[in-house]
């Protein structure tokens, strides 16, 4: 269908012609748009059973015709609920449907024995386009589809038919395979995952699900780029055997998304996916795709509070062009890989490269594995990078294998947190440059999982010398797993035996260390618990391999999270301040909420995985070039306990303002450093790099980059020491932060009786709202009386409006002017006020049950005196 027949078919549609029109148009449309055989399109379907005449059939779309749909409704979704119902009964398959009078469009799926719309399209004439690929994606009939970052959205995005239709039965699947002890551990590790990074668990079973959606697109697009035929069932997707047939390791494990095909619906669901996968060109692909669609799923909030901005392709590809200048010989290392996009930039750069100077395809693959490494802590992003991976090599594969290889793609922190040793003397766990023990967490399971009783947490524990040998822990960790699984006595008879035996010359493990951990695997698989830690653990340790001496990189590059200080859990905020003062990069004072997770990476991944000739170049907040709270880290210093070790010299930055959009959600840099050898601190450069321009959007080409950026000069940033301002600045202070906000921001309660409320005990209500953020969007706000007198007006942010200032909230205040302090339950009962008595008490008890952090609410809400400093 060329562009003027589309033109015309969709502006008649447009104005609603009419049932019999509809039906004339939406057959040309399909048929010469969309590429549909006409036979397999069945109009007015008699459906007996449920007495009835489906208007048109599509394969597994139902689609329903009306005159006007805002007038019929409710009509048309009473049929498609009839209409849905009969398909699936008759058929055990799951169906879309569709209604539509030419302008609007709904597409409905059945739920709990209703049509419960979950997409919609308004029909506009001058975008006929938009409707060609709206139908497409519902009713999943295109093929031959070209693999760019838009059409892989459109098609599994959070606003896809697939992806809402997935998500919904593995709601269901869950609901069955959650309960089970396996699927309990493998969320259970899941979160335990993220926590690692972010410091608290950051979603509940919603996210978990949505990892899960992701990763079986991710497992289907890697089987269909792989294979020429459909997998033999969803067990063989998800677990792939097609990679261990083409001696690929390290591609697809066991992990904590296969839980999904355990389950009958489940492994359809899986299936239904691949199908739809199966109809991309993947070996088209010039780009990392699949951080387009984790943008697309997860919500914007999460990815804010988990510090995820992935790097679009047109700013990896010019980072990796600058660095890695000798890439068959460079060792490049991204320890924060993410989806994958600088690994897949420097894999072709040294398949690019390997062109170039003759060597045969096979060659240049085993060059690119033995040279490009990447590490996460995120498991969605491991399983998207190797997919990532896999498909920058795919090129040179289809035209020359290497042998058996696996591919360098690590789930693991990069931060290496989890090696610890004990500092002589004060008994405390300190993170040292030599640390002697890996350690992983076991998460303790509660009564019914598994067995009656609580079951309580574990540490498995591996000598650091262990973990450095990759192959021995290989090694290591199936005979621990293969000796539990038999129930082979504890140590010190079989594996101690074993070890002796195996352990590599001159190794320095300690036999004790592996035994006490081969006692607790014991355990595990006897309480039922023994299902995935080999792949945990051969994950985990390998950062501590990546950061030998022989693994070392050339080229560190990449995009490091980016969390505040003030958005991490109160655990991790203690972790996070003890490390950055051990490293000497803690500021604190009043920039303390300002430092960010990143600097701290950009310095502990130079220590652990950068050649001392080496470079370093990562994605970083514009703050780190003049920011207070980035004061420590430019002076390059890298350090343990404040023992420098080396120091870093800032050889250059490209600057990215605001003004150059849509890019990163803050104006960001690209810092670059080498090694300095001096003894003292290195200057800073005098000069930046300025981008400007504004880009066409945010996963803008190479070439449409170029276009739309100009490059200049400039001088580097100067420091932002807190000086200056206007003649009121020091009048000013950040206010206290009243959260979580129903626990203290309240609204008057209409009162019962006949009589208006009370003035001096009016019944107020904990104040609810859509910036309320989990878990306190979960909690039933307080109701109660309160003094009125404890009733103070509160500007926020949001108060603020151009030229006026709005009407303010109202909040429970417990300070006592009278005294000059902040209350708690107990000291306002004593001070002769009741009813803020009991209304403190309940919230306390709320705050109790759900805070992350040690402080009680009143510290927390006067965090750093900033309640207290308003008063008087």
């Amino acid at each position: 269908m060329d562009e003027t027949e589309l033109r015309r078919v969709v502006s008649q549609l447009a104005v609603r012609p009419g049932h019999e029109m509809v039906r004339a148009l939406l057959y040309q449309l399909m048929v010469r748009g969309l590429g549909i055989d006409g036979a397999a399109i069945n109009f007015e379907s008699p459906v007996p059973e449920v007495r009835g005449r489906i208007d048109a059939l599509l394969g597994r779309t139902v689609l329903e015709l009306k005159t006007n749909l805002r007038r019929e409704l409710g009509a048309a979704e009473s049929a498609l609920t009839r209409y849905l119902g009969d398909r699936e009964r008759q058929t055990g398959e799951r169906f879309v449907g569709i209604a539509t009078d030419g302008a609007d469009f709904a597409a409905y799926l059945l739920r709990d024995g209703s049509a419960v719309r979950v997409a919609g399209h308004r029909t506009d004439a001058d975008k006929p386009r938009e409707l060609l690929a709206w139908l497409q994606g519902v009713v999943a009939v295109g093929e031959d589809l070209a693999p760019e970052p838009g059409t892989i959205t459109r098609e599994f995005g959070r606003e896809s038919l697939v992806a809402r239709r997935a998500l919904e039965d593995l709601r269901e699947a869950w609901e069955r395979v959650g309960r089970t002890p396996g699927g309990l551990l493998k969320r259970s590790l899941w979160g335990r995952l993220l926590g690692l990074a972010y410091g608290e668990e950051v979603g509940g079973d919603g996210l978990f699900l949505q990892h899960t959606y992701l990763v079986v697109v991710a497992k289907a697009i890697a089987w269909t780029a792989m294979t020429d035929g459909p997998p033999t069932d969803a067990a063989a997707l998800l677990r792939s055997a097609a990679f261990t047939g083409h001696g690929i390791g390290g591609m697809i494990e066991s992990d904590f998304f296969d839980w999904v095909g355990d389950d009958r619906q489940g492994s359809g669901t899986v299936m239904r996916i691949w199908h739809q996968v199966d109809r991309f060109r993947l070996h088209d692909i010039e780009v990392d795709v699949l951080k387009a669609l984790y943008e697309s799923l997860i919500d914007p909030d999460t990815r804010h509070d988990l510090g995820e901005y992935y790097t679009p392709d047109w700013l990896a590809a010019r980072m990796v062009a600058e660095v890695v200048d000798d890439p068959l010989h460079q060792r490049v290392m991204d320890p924060a890989c993410g989806s994958g996009t600088f690994l897949f930039h420097a894999v072709r750069a040294v398949l690019a490269a390997g062109k170039a100077q003759g060597l045969p395809p096979g060659e240049a693959v085993r060059r690119a594995v033995g040279n490009v490494a990447g590490i996460d802590v995120h498991p969605v992003a491991v399983i998207f990078a190797r997919v990532t991976y896999l498909l920058a090599l795919l090129p040179a594969l289809r035209s020359g294998h290497p042998g058996n290889f696996s591919l360098p793609v690590y789930l693991g922190d990069s931060l290496q947190w989890n090696r610890v040793r004990t500092a002589e003397g004060n008994g405390q766990t300190e993170l040292l440059a030599d640390d002697d023990t890996l350690e992983i967490s076991v998460p303790a399971m509660e009564p019914g999982a598994v067995a009656p009783e609580r079951l309580g947490p574990a540490t498995l524990r591996f000598p650091a010398a262990v973990a450095e040998d990759a192959q021995f822990l290989d090694r290591v960790l199936a005979t621990m797993i293969d000796m539990a699984a038999q129930n082979a006595p504890p140590p010190p008879s079989n594996f101690e035996a074993w070890l002796r035996r195996r352990q590599p010359q001159g190794g320095a493990s300690d036999p004790t260390v592996l035994g006490e951990t081969y006692r607790t695997m014991c355990r595990l698989q006897a309480e039922g618990r023994n299902h995935i830690w080999g792949y945990v653990a051969r994950n985990l340790a390998r950062p501590v391999w990546l950061s030998s001496e022989a693994q070392k990189a050339d080229v560190v590059i990449g995009n490091p999270p980016w969390v505040s200080y003030r958005y991490m859990g109160s655990g991790f905020q203690d972790r996070f301040r003890r490390e950055c003062r051990a490293a000497g990069l803690w500021i604190g004072g009043n920039v303390a909420t300002q430092q960010d997770l990143s600097g701290y990476f950009y310095i502990r991944a130079a220590q652990l995985y950068m050649r001392r000739t080496g470079r370093i170049v990562l994605v970083m907040p514009y703050a780190a070039l003049s920011r207070r709270a980035y004061a420590a880290f430019r002076k390059g210093e890298v350090a343990d306990l404040r023992r420098v070790e080396m120091r870093l010299r800032f050889t250059g930055a490209w600057v990215f303002g605001s003004d150059v959009a849509p890019l990163f959600p803050v104006p960001s840099c690209v810092l670059h450093a080498e090694v300095h050898g001096e003894a003292r601190p290195a200057a800073l450069p005098e000069r930046i790099t300025a981008f400007a321009g504004t880009l066409p959007r945010r996963n803008a080409t190479g070439k449409e980059a170029r276009a739309s950026l100009t490059v200049g000069n400039g001088p580097w940033p100067t420091e932002a020491g807190g000086e200056g301002g206007g003649a009121y600045r020091r009048a000013f202070r950040q206010g206290a932060s009243l959260v979580p906000r129903r626990l203290v921001l309240v609204r008057h309660t209409v009162s019962a009786g006949i009589l208006p409320p009370n003035p001096e005990l009016p019944l107020v209500r904990g104040r609810t709202g859509n910036q309320d953020k989990d878990p306190w969007n979960r909690v039933d706000p307080p109701e109660g009386v309160v003094e009125g007198r404890f009733l103070r007006r509160v500007l926020l942010g949001e108060s603020i409006a151009p030229f006026r200032v709005l009407p303010p909230l109202l909040g429970v205040i417990p300070w006592n002017g009278e005294t000059g302090g902040l209350m708690d339950s107990r000291l306002a009962g004593r001070e002769g006020f009741p009813s803020l008595s009991q209304w403190l008490a309940g919230t306390e008890r709320l705050w109790d049950r759900h805070k992350g952090t040690d402080r009680s609410h009143g510290d927390w809400i006067n965090y750093n005196g900033k309640l207290a400093s308003q008063f008087p």
